[in-house]
């Protein structure tokens, strides 16, 4: 089933690798965003398959 996913990075190219190593689709991103913030974390929503896993999530990804 496809669903909607998100993530969160830290600057423009540990986004951009995330999505050329999971081979996102551009028709399968619905937004980019960047908060104004000193920390300015960007946040990628996506559409996907919920039984795949990304095979780079726990590298790039943000935790709060």
């Amino acid at each position: 089933m496809i669903v909607l996913k998100s993530q969160k990075f830290g600057n423009a190219e540990t986004l951009a690798l995330f999505v050329n190593k999971n081979n996102i689709k551009r028709e399968d991103i619905l937004a980019i965003t960047t908060l104004s913030h000193p920390l300015s974390k960007q946040y990628l929503y996506y559409y996907a398959d919920s039984e795949n896993e990304e095979i780079t999530k726990g590298i790039f990804g943000w935790s709060d």
